[in-house]
């Protein structure tokens, strides 16, 4: 296929971003403002950027017209949009990158906003329980809340050993007092003489 045929076949995709099918669920005066925006955008870079300049502003106004109106002027207004921060022209890539860096801080705030309702919500359904005062736990369970002092004594009191007890420890595991034996100096320091 020769390039002539070739650049034949592909012009019948390519259409005019006004005549963008409404079935893409996109609002007419969106799309249009989409249009607008992607010619201003062409609009601020010389003209042989472009191959085909239609294809190009089709293109973008695709890529704008699913973004709301303000990211889209935000992302194509020449002071302070893509004009201003690239040399060339931008890619489709570029331009929803660009759509999609100023969604992100919004995404984020909303993002954030969700879950903070969410930890006020679940704070309210945990405090919303009520809990038993300390009277109706005594009702219930009673003044010691089920636990007899005896029970408690007897589960931390120990009582000490007699004397007796002590000297049969003493004398069954040989703990008794005992002097050490001292070593004879002489064992200690043997000099060792060669053979």
């Amino acid at each position: 296929m020769d390039r002539k045929q070739e650049t034949k076949s592909f012009k019948p995709l390519t259409i005019s971003a006004e005549k963008l099918p409404a079935s893409m669920g996109q609002h007419e005066e969106a799309v249009s403002y989409a249009a607008e925006r992607a010619r201003l955008l062409l609009g601020c870079y010389r003209t042989g950027d472009a191959n085909d300049p239609e294809t190009y502003v089709a293109a973008i106004a695709a890529i704008l017209s699913k973004y709301p109106l303000w990211v889209v002027t935000q992302v194509t207004h020449p002071t302070t949009g893509l004009p201003s921060r690239k040399n060339w022209l931008p890619t489709v890539k570029e331009v929803t990158d660009a759509c999609i860096d100023v969604l992100a801080p919004v995404a984020e705030r909303e993002a954030r906003t969700q879950r903070v309702r969410e930890q006020l919500a679940e704070r309210e359904r945990i405090e919303s329980i009520r809990r038993p005062t300390y009277h109706e736990l005594q009702a219930k369970y009673g003044k010691d809340f089920g636990i007899s002092r005896s029970e408690v004594l007897a589960k931390t009191a120990t009582l000490a050993p007699t004397a007796d007890q002590i000297r049969h420890h003493y004398a069954h595991y040989n703990l008794g007092f005992a002097p050490k034996e001292t070593a004879d100096e002489s064992d200690i320091f043997t000099e060792i003489k060669p053979d």
